[in-house]
């Protein structure tokens, strides 16, 4: 028989991962909102329940891939939640990328019923949930990792970070930082490359190419100048740098570069552009700047 497993959250990240493990063999069920998203679960050979309580009750781990924090609290503690249908197999496994603090709490609501809790935030994006290469940011009791060892390296690479799940979302948010303060600076390099008469895509290659090239930057070059398929979605990089935001917060510690990169994903909001591609967050400087390319 099938291991029976669950997955909440369907998006760019949790539809690739439910495809993975449906290939793999494992029997899943999910719960998504959108009537065409839901079409997408089943046609792949998921089977989908009206909320996360039935996918609990049906199933033994659970992964949770939603956006925010609102929606993990809700998905895991809310009236229809996890923790409503839980019983003595079930394990919670938080994909999702939030704020320390929620995700302490609710580790320690699930504590409370006896139900395993792995903090796993994860990084690499949906292309290497598809080849299994994720980056694993994994925090909880070891015998528990060990447990669902197998079920996570489905779509990575563990790196375990310690025992006290909220480990994994502090070094998540250290990684975020970087991703979104790299966006901002890309966004600024392509419109200096403009406004001082240099061709922006030979402007990209040289950088790329040298000791400050990443995949990240390329990956968003791509995306600006060559209308590549997208990489993420800006309305999430808006959450996590306010995430990141509020770690600085919590800690007492300036964080310079991400506070000024935040006013563009806020400047992003103002526009409206909540649900656009990541490297969309250029029409916040070039609204500024008069320089579209």
């Amino acid at each position: 028989m099938p291991e029976a497993i669950g997955i909440i959250g369907l998006g760019r990240m949790g539809m690739e991962a439910a495809k993975k493990y449906i290939a793999q063999g494992y029997s899943l069920a999910g719960y998504a909102r959108r009537p065409e998203v839901i079409k997408e679960f089943t046609d792949a050979g998921g089977i989908a329940l009206k909320n996360s309580r039935e996918v609990a009750e049906k199933s033994g781990k659970v992964i949770v891939y939603v956006l925010n924090d609102q929606q993990v609290i809700d998905v895991v503690a809310g009236p229809e939640g996890i923790l409503q249908g839980c019983h003595a197999g079930t394990k919670v496994i938080c994909m999702s990328t939030i704020d320390k603090d929620n995700l302490e709490m609710l580790a320690g609501k699930c504590a409370e019923k006896k139900v395993g809790f792995i903090d796993c935030p994860v990084t690499g994006g949906p292309a290497r949930v598809k080849a299994g290469t994720l980056t694993l940011i994994v925090a909880g009791a070891k015998a528990l990792v060990e447990e669902c060892r197998a079920l996570l390296e489905v779509q990575g690479k563990i790196t375990y970070i310690g025992e006290e799940p909220g480990l994994g979302q502090a070094v998540k948010h250290c990684n975020q930082l970087l991703v979104a303060t790299t966006l901002a600076a890309t966004i600024e390099i392509i419109t200096l490359a403009r406004k001082g008469g240099l061709d922006p895509r030979q402007v990209c290659e040289v950088v790329g190419s040298g000791i400050c090239g990443s995949n990240w930057f390329k990956l968003l070059t791509a995306s600006i100048l060559d209308n590549a398929p997208a990489v993420g979605g800006l309305g999430q990089m808006c959450k996590d740098i306010g995430l990141v935001i509020n770690d600085g917060r919590r800690l007492r510690t300036p964080l310079l570069v991400a506070s000024a990169a935040q006013q563009y994903y806020l400047a992003a909001l103002s526009l409206g552009l909540e649900n656009a591609e990541v490297h969309e967050l250029i029409r916040v400087i070039e609204t500024m700047t008069n320089t579209a390319g």
